[in-house]
């Protein structure tokens, strides 16, 4: 290939402008040329491409992938026999215990077996799967200690075993061929499947020579051909192209098998196809999109590619920066990422611009309007706020911070979540981990949402805001004291099927069935109805803001400042 060849690549829908930037990301921005919409590269960044292609993807997804989970294990193991086992607990067998589980499982699956007859070594990995068993665990601490002796010298030909297995991962070729595996088959497959490594007939068992095999040698061959009595074009670029054998069928949820299904095109005849460059590209995908574990996200700047690229190398950086890249960052890191570029570009530059999520194996999209926008800057230190925040309905968590940016995208009020979160709370606590702080934050977001895209006048906004904040407050206070008069009367129990009678009402913004529970309320307890009950009534999101304010104070704890932390999603134990 002529070295001195430039190749000129366009910005186009959003899914060539993900591939676009993965490409960018693999051969390395310095060397690209940058201008507008329009990147220009030398064809030698074509040369050993499959290893910038692999190496960007287990560097960048280092954390997240079980190969990692293997070899992270070895510095904690030295330190144990370096003390003497001075500093190992009972809580640590558990620990260890674990580990050892997960490496049993990592060893025998099919993508690990298939690694190890590309890693050139003698070592057996299956015989030391076999050799690696769990080890008794006492029932508590005081039984650890009498055990103590026995337990340690059962312990110390585990180890000998673990670091084998670690000094087998940990060495290149370990990390070259499992960490593309782990890749493969936690990120690749997000994005293209059934060609190449991903197709189960193949007969290439080095996935770097398979990939460069389908994608790169095809790219570097078409480049160097005669073209001129090529008849067909490429779909993408208009390039001539030999026949129509290139199609986009590879990639999820957006070809089709154009040999199996005919009748998706006009008259039966396949007019879609793309040159062998534009496919390389596209394989970039997974590259360009910010993946963790099951869920991606890409942000369509598409009027200049250099806002692109960094827009959403901040996404990428504030969600594998964080530790072991878990999937509750995604939504924090795109509000991240948007406050950011706000104050980096004009005002017209930054309005309107294209959110893709891929969640549960489908593309949803999003345009983030200016006032959409605004909406996300005002609320900032709220939504950081909620960024912790969840509860588990029907056995799935749901974040609640991912709720409310979801919401936000499709123009939603937070008055359903609200309800959602408060019925959570009084018929199942446990499984709530959010507070009173939460909520009225929300409602603080809410006010936002009404300002922005409900319609209301926003002249006077900051008025308007310190009137919702003194709401909330006043609410929240009426609530804590009804609270706190119904202890002193040794009726709490009753407060629950008040609040349950309270959303009700609410549910329904039926006013009449509100006052009627709030007005025996304070009948009972001998003390007159707050005047924030009353005035709210003349407009209906004032009641349902005045009306969620006050349930929350009543079901909220004494405290009102428990915290939490939510477990873990099934889908974030690592690949």
């Amino acid at each position: 290939m002529d070295k001195n060849d430039t190749l000129r690549i366009t910005l186009g829908d959003w899914q060539w402008n993900a591939a676009l930037i993965g490409f960018i990301n693999i051969v390395g921005k310095d060397h690209v040329h940058l201008s507008k919409n329009t990147v220009e590269f030398s064809a030698d960044l074509l040369e050993d491409f499959e290893e910038k292609y692999f190496g960007y993807l287990i560097g960048t997804y280092e954390k997240t992938l079980s190969w990692h989970k293997i070899v992270s294990m070895m510095d904690r193991l030295e330190a144990y026999e370096n003390s003497g086992f001075e500093n190992f607990n009972s809580e640590a067998l558990k620990s260890l215990n674990t580990y050892i589980k997960d490496v049993k499982r990592y060893l025998k699956s099919n993508s690990y077996k298939a690694a190890y007859e590309l890693v050139a070594s003698e070592m057996d990995m299956l015989s030391l799967e076999k050799q690696l068993t769990l080890l008794k665990e006492p029932k508590n601490q005081q039984q650890f200690e009498s055990d103590r002796l026995k337990t340690i010298a059962d312990l110390r030909p585990a180890l000998a075993v673990l670091k084998q297995i670690i000094a087998y991962c940990a060495r290149s070729e370990g990390k070259r061929y499992i960490g593309a595996k782990n890749i493969i088959y936690t990120v690749i497959n997000n994005a293209w499947n059934g060609v190449s490594f991903l197709n189960p007939q193949t007969k290439i068992k080095d996935v770097y020579a398979d990939y460069k095999a389908y994608f790169v040698d095809e790219a570097i061959d078409y480049i160097q051909q005669d073209k001129r009595k090529y008849k067909y074009q490429c779909f993408i670029c208009d390039a001539p192209i030999k026949d129509m054998s290139n199609d986009l069928s590879f990639l999820n949820a957006t070809g089709f098998d154009v040999a199996r299904k005919s009748s998706h095109v006009w008259d039966f005849q396949n007019d879609i196809a793309i040159c062998p460059l534009c496919k390389l590209v596209y394989s970039c995908l997974p590259a360009g999109m910010a993946y963790v574990y099951d869920r991606g996200i890409y942000v369509n700047a598409n009027i200049n590619i250099e806002d692109a690229f960094n827009i959403n190398y901040v996404i990428k950086q504030r969600i594998l920066g964080n530790q072991e890249g878990s999937p509750r960052s995604i939504y924090p890191a795109l509000v991240g990422a948007l406050h950011r570029q706000e104050h980096q570009v004009s005002q017209y530059d930054f309005a309107d611009i294209q959110v893709v999520r891929y969640e549960n194996g489908a593309y949803r999209f999003n345009i983030v309007s200016r006032k959409i926008l605004e909406i996300i800057m005002e609320s900032r230190e709220d939504l950081d706020r909620l960024i912790k925040a969840a509860f588990i309905e029907n056995g799935m968590n749901v974040r609640v911070h991912d709720e409310v940016i979801t919401r936000i995208f499709n123009n939603q009020n937070l008055f359903t979540l609200i309800h959602r979160m408060l019925y959570h709370k009084l018929s199942s606590p446990g499984n709530c981990y959010f507070h009173g702080g939460h909520l009225t934050s929300l409602l603080k977001i809410n006010q936002q949402i009404y300002m922005r895209l409900g319609g209301m006048k926003v002249e006077n906004e900051k008025e308007n805001r310190k009137r919702n904040a003194a709401i909330i407050w006043a609410a929240r206070k009426a609530g804590e004291g009804l609270r706190t008069r119904y202890k002193v009367k040794d009726a709490h129990h009753k407060l629950p099927g008040i609040c349950y009678r309270l959303l009700n009402a609410l549910k329904t913004s039926n006013k009449d069935m509100f006052m009627d529970v709030a007005l025996n309320c304070y009948l009972y307890v001998k003390n007159p109805v707050p005047e924030v009950l009353t005035s709210a009534l003349s407009n209906d999101k004032d009641f349902s803001t005045m009306g969620y304010a006050f349930v929350a104070a009543l079901i909220d704890e004494a405290t009102g400042e428990r915290e939490n932390t939510a477990p873990q999603d099934e889908q974030e134990v690592l690949a």
